[in-house]
């Protein structure tokens, strides 16, 4: 498989006649970061591993940035609509897994931003030799769980009353994953060549 050269930010697209630029998410994104995180509803936020509504969790991540974690952020009419992270850990017995993490602000949902900041994720996996990403959600997140199995991703697992959110309801965790090595046969044959091969 060829590996694609490396993504050049930022870049524009048009989604639903709206402007929107992407590039690598900074430091200096911190507030704003803080501020699209803050108008999530909670329940997106058990998408992602850690409680990223904690300023510590959020300090860590931005100091992540270009180690472990590769992250881009989406920026309409100077706010982040939505981010992604791909996720390693080269010191654990997975260093060439990726875990993958999407949040798309309510109201940007349905116009195909969540696909193209996935899509997006694909190239940076590609570029960090990984061979394999994995994506968790709770199970009542069907919508998300069907664009993911659409773009590739198969189950591998539930974890039953994995996740508490603060009220302490507890809720079954699902994990979906992808072998990066079927990402080149997936964008031709969904048409995503563009995102992996540019």
């Amino acid at each position: 498989m060829k590996k694609p050269h490396p993504r050049k930010y930022p870049h524009s697209l048009t989604l639903d006649g709206s402007s929107v630029e992407l590039r690598l998410m900074t430091a200096a994104d911190g507030p704003a970061l803080s501020e699209f995180i803050g108008r999530l509803p909670v329940h997106d936020l058990l998408f992602v591993r850690r409680n990223i509504s904690h300023p510590r969790v959020i300090a860590a991540w931005l100091a992540a940035l270009g180690e472990r974690i590769t992250s881009l952020v989406a920026v309409a009419e100077g706010e982040i609509v939505g981010c992604s992270a791909v996720v390693t850990d080269a010191l654990s017995w997975s260093p060439h897994v990726g875990d993958l993490r999407i949040l798309v602000k309510p109201s940007w949902r349905g116009c195909g931003l969540g696909r193209v900041l996935t899509e997006e994720s694909f190239a940076q996996a590609l570029a960090l030799d990984l061979e394999k990403l994995t994506v968790q959600m709770t199970v009542d997140q069907s919508a998300a769980i069907a664009v993911f199995e659409d773009l590739g991703f198969r189950p591998e697992s539930v974890l039953r009353n994995h996740v508490k959110d603060h009220d302490g309801k507890t809720y079954d965790l699902a994990l979906l994953s992808l072998e990066v090595s079927q990402l080149y046969l997936c964008s031709r044959a969904r048409g995503m060549s563009s995102a992996l091969n540019e």
